[in-house]
C-alpha cells in the first residue's frame, strides 16, 4: 500500500510563510489551528526539517485530551543518510 502524504502550510495573501523576525508569524486562526490538532491525531507520522527543529523547537502534539486518548503513539525518524543510531 502506497502512503497517504499530505502538505499542510499556512500562507499570507503574497505567498509568504514567515517574515524576517525571529517572532512567530501566525497566519491562522483558532479554527484552522483546530484542523490540523485533527490532522494530527490522524496521523501516522509528522516529517518536519532538521533547520525547523533547530530554529522553532516544535512540539507537534496533539492538542485536544479526547483526539489524544484516541490516539496510538508512534514515533519515526530519517536521517539523509538512512541513519538509524541512536533511535529506539
Amino acid at each position: 500500500m502506497r502512503p497517504h502524504v499530505l502538505l499542510s502550510v499556512a500562507t499570507s495573501v503574497d505567498g509568504a510563510i514567515d517574515d524576517t523576525t525571529p517572532d512567530r508569524l501566525l497566519l491562522s486562526n483558532a479554527e484552522d489551528f483546530d484542523r490540523v490538532d485533527q490532522v494530527r491525531a490522524e496521523s501516522d507520522a509528522i516529517l518536519i526539517g532538521a533547520g525547523t527543529i533547530r530554529a522553532d523547537n516544535p512540539r507537534l502534539l496533539v492538542n485536544s485530551e479526547e483526539r489524544r486518548a484516541e490516539r496510538v503513539r508512534r514515533q519515526a525518524r530519517v536521517s539523509a543518510e538512512g541513519d538509524r543510531d541512536g533511535v529506539g
